[in-house]
C-alpha cells in the first residue's frame, strides 16, 4: 500500500509485516489479486445447518411439557406448603 512518510516521501508498505520499499517510479501495480471465490470459505456443517435442528413443533411440545411439569410442581407446593 502506498504510504506517505513524515518527510513527504511516498513508500510502498506491506500492511501485514510493515516492510517498506521505495518505488523506482511513480507507477506501480498490485502483485496479487484475489477473487471473491478465493476469499469465501464454507463447510458442509454450515451449509447444512438448518437440516440438523429440531422442528418448530418439537420445540413447542417440549416447552409445553416443561411448563406443565413446572405448573404441577408449583401447585403441589402451594397446596402442601413445601416441596415434594
Amino acid at each position: 500500500m502506498p504510504v506517505k512518510r513524515e518527510d513527504g516521501t511516498t513508500v510502498l508498505r506491506c500492511s501485514k509485516c510493515g516492510y517498506e520499499l521505495i518505488p523506482q517510479s511513480k507507477e506501480y501495480t498490485k502483485g496479487q489479486s484475489t477473487t471473491s471465490s478465493d476469499r469465501i470459505k464454507t463447510t458442509s456443517v454450515v451449509s447444512e445447518g438448518k437440516k440438523i435442528g429440531r422442528s418448530k413443533e418439537e420445540i413447542e411440545h417440549e416447552k409445553e411439557e416443561y411448563y406443565k411439569e413446572l405448573f404441577l410442581e408449583l401447585l403441589s407446593e402451594e397446596e402442601y406448603g413445601e416441596e415434594t
